[in-house]
């Protein structure tokens, strides 16, 4: 202790340096070009550089950087020494990696490669037009607009979801993985001898919540295999307590062979991934593909369709064969992004808009309203496109809604087709009743474009006048009324007669299996 009163720091080390009185030359002196600032690190007295960067100082000539990992550096002189336990070093390889073995192209093309730099901005509206054509031709055809909602709910998250302490954003994945699990559930995946297979699984919550389940059942034999190609601290799986249920794999899917994991007893497998990004839901489609017999089934939710890839892309054959090449495959993995972004705008910029946008700026000569419209049937052409190769790999897929809209936009998942209903369930109506009850009375108004936004999620389209069969003789009346007709039956039509307060009436009437314009002299 000084005689001012202030403690010495011990003999040989420095005094922590104050923020405020710090010396800019005791921090190192290289540049971050992406950070557009220096290097924050502390250096060595009488170094000009922190040790990640010492290769940049002068008087260290003899300084090379690694040739497993340039992001650091190594003396010349103990180059081989270094290179015998640098962590950059590739450990042994597993029987179960194949590099690339998954990413391999399925249906073979000599299409040039034209991503490089490929911005919308930069493509002539005349093309772009007629790509936009081609992919709503193609989603028309292919008859791919209607997707039934299967929202299940796990009883293991009940007490779990009725936690008021949690946040809106930890509840909104606890949602999504209730639906996911209790539709796994509910299309019998749970069984013994079951591998339950999660790609990209993160910090394990999916699974975690998986092996939950499988403890408390009955089951026998089964497993949760994470797939992960990093390393992720605060791990949730670490909290099973059986690590004979669980399993870890640290593998990029493009390289892993099921086949060849060790699981003992295990006889089939089935896949789940909630946030499986663009091109890794066709890399683990292949992946379960290859696992031949194994492969039961899978529950996949979809998303960032942006991140899609045309090399890896289980769709090519598809979309090829309805005269898309990759530049149309380029334009359309551009603009599925239109679905979910919004304005398209970042949040500062958005704050400073007088009014909001209410959905008719026009870009690329379309409305906000146009552009979210196309971008989710782009989205629904390449989910298509999935579909249509499973089905030629003898799997039945199908699309659904597994959780609301309110929840995620992304909100959509493949997995198994169930058998056709009758009708589709009319509660997908019931969420949009309130809101067109308030428009007919005016008390909000939209345009058509606006209004066809709303009923995005509807398995429908309305009509002005119908071919009505059944009832005969019946006289039209002056009723706020919406007339929707339903996708996959196409001569079924709901009505729904609103009334003063906020309650409806369905109609369900037959009709003529010719089309609207054909009878536009009869109305409903």
């Amino acid at each position: 202790m000084s005689s001012s009163g202030t403690e010495e720091p011990p003999s040989g080390k420095r005094a922590k340096l104050n923020p405020d009185q710090s010396n800019p030359e005791s921090h190192c002196q290289h540049f971050v070009q992406r950070k557009k600032r220096f290097c924050k690190m502390t250096v060595a007295r009488g170094k000009s550089y922190c040790g990640e960067h010492d290769v940049h100082a002068s008087e260290n000539v003899d300084r090379i950087p690694c040739p497993l990992d340039p992001k650091h550096s190594v003396s010349a002189a103990k180059l081989e020494k270094h290179l015998k336990i640098c962590n950059a070093k590739e450990a042994d390889r597993p029987a179960f990696i194949e590099p690339g073995v998954n990413a391999l192209s399925d249906y073979e093309d000599d299409q040039e490669d034209v991503a490089a730099g490929l911005k919308l901005a930069d493509v002539p509206d005349g093309e772009l037009k007629a790509a936009i054509a081609k992919i709503l031709k193609l989603y028309d055809d292919s008859r791919i607009g209607m997707i039934d909602q299967l929202l299940k709910e796990h009883p293991a998250f009940k007490q779990e979801l009725a936690n008021e302490s949690y946040g809106p954003q930890t509840l909104k994945h606890l949602v999504q993985s209730a639906s996911l699990l209790g539709i796994i559930e509910h299309e019998g995946f749970l069984q013994n001898e079951t591998a339950f297979v999660e790609f990209g699984a993160g910090k394990g919550q999916v699974a975690f919540w998986l092996a939950t389940i499988l403890q408390q059942s009955a089951l026998t034999n089964t497993k949760v295999l994470l797939i992960d190609r990093a390393s992720h601290r605060h791990k949730k799986d670490n909290k099973i307590e059986d690590r004979e249920l669980i399993q870890r794999v640290r593998a990029d899917i493009a390289d892993l062979v099921l086949n060849k994991l060790e699981l003992g007893a295990i006889r089939s497998v089935v896949g789940v991934g909630k946030h499986l990004c663009g091109g890794a839901t066709d890399l683990a489609l292949r992946c379960l593909i290859h696992a031949n017999q194994q492969s039961r089934g899978f529950v996949f939710a979809l998303c960032c369709h942006h991140r899609c890839d045309w090399r890896t892309y289980t769709g090519k054959r598809f979309l090829l064969e309805a005269g898309l090449g990759r530049r149309d495959f380029e334009l359309m993995v551009r603009m599925v992004s239109w679905a979910v972004c919004g304005t398209g705008t970042s949040r500062e910029r958005r704050k400073d808009v007088v009014g909001g946008d209410d959905g008719t700026a026009v870009k690329y000569g379309l409305t906000r309203a146009q552009r979210e419209d196309i971008g989710r049937k782009c989205k629904r052409v390449l989910d298509a496109g999935r579909i249509r190769y499973l089905e030629r790999n003898g799997f039945e897929a199908g699309l659904k809604f597994y959780a609301a809209s309110e929840v995620t936009l992304e909100n959509r998942l493949s997995g198994p087709q169930g058998a056709d209903s009758t009708l589709p369930a009319f509660s997908q109506l019931q969420l949009q009743i309130n809101y067109i009850h308030q428009l007919i009375q005016g008390r909000i108004v939209d345009s058509p474009d606006a209004l066809a936004l709303r009923l995005q999620h509807l398995p429908v389209t309305t009509q002005e006048r119908l071919p009505l069969v059944f009832p005969r003789g019946m006289q039209s009346r002056r009723l706020d009324r919406i007339r929707f007709q339903l996708y996959q039956h196409s001569n079924v039509i709901l009505i729904v007669e609103l009334k003063e307060k906020v309650m409806y009436t369905f109609y369900l009437m037959l009709v003529k299996p010719s089309s609207v314009e054909d009878s536009q002299s009869q109305d409903a």
